[in-house]
């Protein structure tokens, strides 16, 4: 089994953490590790080969980060334009061999129960290897507006939902029938270039004229499309392993905030000198070199860099991408 690796976002909702050379997948969040390291550690027992797919500069980060892993050898798939997920896994897909059972997944999600993410895998691979498109529904642990959904009746799902509306994110939890999207798939390459074929067949012919490594150019002819508008919200063949393994995409600072252990008072710290705290409480503070100290606040996320400074409120993370918008707007030099 192969593991193709995606990176390439930059991942600005963890801005200033995340930045454009030094995106989230990459950075030592947490004990010394990388949201990369990470993925390859937990899936390296389970796959024979691994693939990265990236853009020059994470293409370096990955292969200094798999090296720490122990993996020096490893298949490259360098995008000079980003052209989303589904002609990345096509590229892939396309130089290896029909039957190879191929898992794909994003560089920064974060798992926390190995043996029920084991679990989900291997039976993910059986229904894979039987000529199915594989994708993994995550049980919802709350009503969450940020992810997509999908509706299930067992391993079938039945469609996938955008991101809803509170109302309609309860209704889906309430249910039982809905699963978060995990964007993970496991799938024969053969049978998902079949299905692109099928369903998005321009994506395919575009793949189909790059050889070795793709130019501008050719990356830039191929249309740019997920894999879920391509091919698995039309694919009969789509079937879904519904898990929990303490799966979380680190999306937000909310979504951080919730992974690191608190202290007394509910106050994190992540990285950093160790904060003061006076009468303060459930705050989130991750340093850099400089000393923090929070007097009387409650529900903030600080986070501290050598060059910027966020503070934000629990619950407004989401918001970070306006600031984000704002520093693009003045073509800020904070981005790269």
């Amino acid at each position: 089994m192969t593991n193709l690796i995606l990176c390439g976002g930059a991942g600005t909702r963890l801005w200033p953490l995340s930045r454009n050379r030094m995106p989230k997948q990459f950075y030592p969040l947490f004990e010394g590790r990388t949201l990369f390291e990470e993925t390859v550690l937990r899936n390296k027992g389970l796959v024979d080969q691994f693939w990265v797919a990236s853009n020059e500069v994470q293409m370096e980060l990955a292969r200094d980060q798999l090296a720490r892993c122990g993996v020096d050898r490893f298949g490259c798939l360098v995008e000079p334009v980003g052209r989303n997920t589904a002609p990345a896994i096509a590229l892939v897909c396309q130089g290896l061999p029909a039957d190879e059972v191929v898992f794909v997944t994003p560089s920064d999600h974060l798992m926390t129960k190995p043996l029920e993410y084991g679990r989900a895998v291997r039976r993910a691979v059986e229904l894979a290897s039987a000529g199915n498109l594989v994708t993994f529904g995550i049980r919802p642990a709350y009503p969450e507006t940020g992810y997509g959904y999908m509706e299930a009746e067992g391993e079938t799902v039945l469609s996938f939902r955008e991101k809803p509306d509170e109302a309609t994110a309860e209704a889906y939890v309430a249910s039982g029938r809905h699963y978060w999207n995990s964007g993970m798939f496991v799938f024969q390459a053969g049978v998902f270039l079949d299905e692109l074929k099928r369903y998005s067949p321009e994506v395919l012919t575009a793949c189909q004229k790059v050889k070795g490594d793709p130019s501008r150019e050719q990356m830039e002819a191929i249309p740019s499309i997920s894999i879920d508008y391509a091919v698995m919200e039309k694919s009969k063949r789509v079937r879904m392993v519904a898990c929990d393994p303490g799966w979380s995409d680190l999306g937000s600072f909310d979504a951080l905030f919730d992974e690191v252990t608190p202290m007394v008072g509910g106050n994190s710290v992540l990285g950093g000198q160790s904060p003061i705290f006076v009468d303060s409480r459930r705050n989130l503070v991750v340093g850099s070199n400089r000393k923090v100290a929070l007097v009387d606040v409650e529900d903030l996320i600080v986070i501290d860099t050598a060059d910027a400074l966020l503070i934000l409120k629990r619950g407004s993370s989401q918001k970070v991408k306006d600031v984000v918008g704002e520093l693009k707007k003045e073509q800020s030099t904070l981005l790269e």
